[in-house]
């Protein structure tokens, strides 16, 4: 064998039916995540590896920081005595609200609009005056109030403004 051969383990962990091991699920801000996963692909680190240094790491600064730390056993003695985590009707909203296509294929029923449809507005096509009719009062303001018909209305007339600006730079 070349010294240069890696040598690999024939004994693999499947880390999701593995006793010793426990999914853990929460949100953190896109930017932190794509950061996250960029660096574990650049070192050609497992980001399951990245995220168990990390929470380890941050274990142990808590601990340190402590007047008395917890130990290891005693954080496994509360860890397996406490009652399994029970989802939450918010915790299912927030879940459900965060799934893409579900959100896409409720708008989609709601404004009576098929989801093929929605998909190509969403990549820029410009929509008619009836589907401006159906997605007023369905599509919502970043401080939770729906758009006008007249608002979306307006909003279209600028991006055909913009597509006839690109159209006369590239024609």
């Amino acid at each position: 064998m070349k010294p240069e051969t890696p040598v690999y383990s024939l004994f693999v962990v499947d880390k999701r039916k593995s006793t010793n091991y426990q999914e853990l699920r929460g949100f953190v801000p896109k930017t932190l995540s794509l950061k996250f996963k960029g660096i574990c692909k650049s070192l050609g680190q497992d980001i399951n590896v990245g995220l168990e240094e990390a929470i380890a790491n941050w274990i142990e600064k808590q601990q340190q920081q402590e007047d008395s730390p917890l130990s290891e056993s005693s954080v496994v003695m509360a860890a397996s005595t406490a009652p399994l985590a029970v989802p939450t009707i918010a915790s299912l909203i927030d879940e459900t609200l965060s799934n893409h296509d579900w959100v896409l294929g409720k708008l989609a029923a709601d404004a009576e609009i098929s989801v093929e449809r929605i998909n190509e507005l969403l990549e820029g096509d410009r929509a008619s005056d009836v589907e401006v009719q159906k997605l007023a009062q369905r599509l919502v303001k970043p401080d939770g109030e729906a758009w006008e018909e007249g608002e979306l209305v307006d909003i279209r007339l600028a991006e055909d403004l913009k597509r006839r600006q690109r159209q006369k730079r590239s024609g």
